[in-house]
């Protein structure tokens, strides 16, 4: 029986990827927090329906709330990634080294990994001020061509 070919999804837009942003971290401690907490399984899901619901309004595509948790996950993995790399606490053979930080991976970190972040904007500081670092990092975007992309989260399994 031969397999229906299926098309997969375009792409995060930035737009798409500050929307779920916006999303998400007022709602971080509900989704991530302790298990203590009595949130449930079904508010977990009505909250990421709400989310992609918001990200759904910018008629991009049709995002599911599925589609969303995903690229959270991916999101906040590569900043946590990217992070340690920044820091020396990682192997550089990652491509998290070769990258810099956007801003919102320093929004990220602020909230899911503040252990981190500190030190970051720390290392930011003497290295050149953290709005340096983005400066570099818009311009980098430009040249390297992922603007075309969602901003700064490379495919996974794709050099660039």
């Amino acid at each position: 029986m031969a397999r229906a070919s299926v098309e997969r999804a375009p792409a995060f837009t930035a737009e798409e990827l500050e929307k779920l942003v916006d999303g998400v971290l007022p709602q971080y401690t509900l989704l991530y927090g302790p298990p203590d907490q009595q949130v449930s399984a079904r508010q977990k899901k009505d909250i990421w329906r709400a989310i992609a619901k918001d990200v759904r309004t910018l008629g991009v595509h049709h995002r599911r709330s599925t589609h969303c948790r995903k690229k959270w996950e991916d999101i906040r993995r590569w900043s946590k990634k990217m992070a340690e790399a920044q820091l020396g606490m990682a192997s550089q053979r990652g491509r998290g080294a070769r990258r810099t930080m956007t801003p919102l991976m320093f929004r990220i970190l602020a909230v899911t990994y503040p252990e981190l972040d500190g030190p970051l904007r720390a290392s930011q500081q003497t290295q050149g001020g953290e709005y340096n670092t983005i400066q570099r990092t818009f311009h980098a975007v430009k040249v390297s061509g992922w603007g075309r992309r969602a901003v700064g989260f490379p495919r996974p399994g794709r050099v660039p």
